[in-house]
């Protein structure tokens, strides 16, 4: 039997369960023994208070890093736009000199009489030929490819 399982009670021997829960008439000390009161040190008031500062930081620091990622996140949807605004104001700018240059034309156009619809029309007589003229037929001669 181990010593464990034997509690000293009453001066009797009680063996696991089969104990005897009478008051302990022969105390090993006699005398009058007030409760305990655990005050906390100094070192013990440091170390709470530090470590509530660092569960604010670390509390802090979680919620800073939302809103860092948060603004990131839309920092990236502006950039995006911005490209594509940009690729749209190049499209835009294209179009817009393709038609300044077409009103430049029609501008000198519009300056210069010279340029203004025909006056008059000049027919020219139809020319006719007797014969067609000749084609030498160029010469097909594949042998030199057969066996190569």
């Amino acid at each position: 039997m181990s010593r464990s399982s034997i509690r000293y009670i009453d001066s009797t021997y009680g063996y696991e369960r089969n104990t005897v829960n009478a008051p302990i008439t022969n105390p090993v000390i006699y005398g009058r023994f007030p409760k305990y009161v655990h005050k906390k040190t100094a070192a013990e008031k440091i170390n709470k208070v530090l470590s509530l500062m660092l569960l604010l930081l670390v509390f802090l620091s979680l919620v800073s890093y939302y809103f860092v990622s948060d603004s990131e996140k839309n920092m990236n949807n502006l950039g995006r736009e911005i490209v594509s605004l940009s690729n749209e104001n190049i499209e835009l700018q294209n179009k817009l000199d393709n038609l300044h240059s077409f009103k430049k034309i029609d501008s000198a156009i519009l300056e210069n009489a010279e340029l203004d619809t025909a006056k008059n029309i000049i027919e020219v007589p139809e020319i006719k030929m007797n014969s067609k003229p000749k084609i030498n037929p160029i010469p097909v001669n594949y042998g030199w490819t057969i066996g190569y």
